[in-house]
């Protein structure tokens, strides 16, 4: 099956017409969920970053304040997937082909892969060099606000 038939069995499915012919408060909702989850994990990730460069918080160990923001990082996350996802089902051709989301997505992925392999093993360890250290912290920031300005481009292109 090519790619426009997989995307136009996505979009005439029963879930993607659910969304589609509902009432315009469930989209609006669907991009306020994705939003705030974003806003939630974006700001979690700041406040662990500047713990890890020693900029805030330094009464708290590294490990709590990883520990007490992962939470609210995992939850951003959960919304933003969540919420992406079903906007995606509602009107898959929209997104698919737009050069926006596929930097978006290229994003996430390097997002993804970045925060599970250098900035978590970073973040566990409060005696991690400045080099190791900074450099997590601004490729985790330049890929994670980066999928909110693609995000954000999607709607203008």
């Amino acid at each position: 099956m090519s790619t426009s038939g997989v995307l136009t069995a996505i979009q005439n499915s029963a879930l993607a017409h659910a969304i589609s012919k509902s009432d315009h408060t469930v989209a609006a909702s669907l991009q306020v969920v994705h939003v705030l989850g974003f806003i939630i994990l974006l700001a979690s990730l700041v406040l662990i970053s500047l713990r890890m460069l020693k900029v805030t918080l330094p009464g708290q160990t590294l490990a709590a304040v990883v520990e007490d923001a992962n939470r609210l990082l995992w939850i951003g996350l959960g919304m933003t997937t969540i919420s992406g996802t079903l906007i995606f089902i509602a009107t898959p051709k929209l997104y698919f082909y737009k050069a926006a989301f596929d930097i978006k997505m290229l994003l996430l992925v390097a997002a993804l892969t970045v925060h599970f392999t250098l900035f978590r093993r970073t973040a566990r360890r409060e005696s991690a060099g400045r080099l190791q250290t900074g450099t997590a912290v601004a490729l985790s920031l330049v890929f994670w606000f980066g999928i909110g300005l693609a995000g954000r481009m999607i709607g203008f292109t």
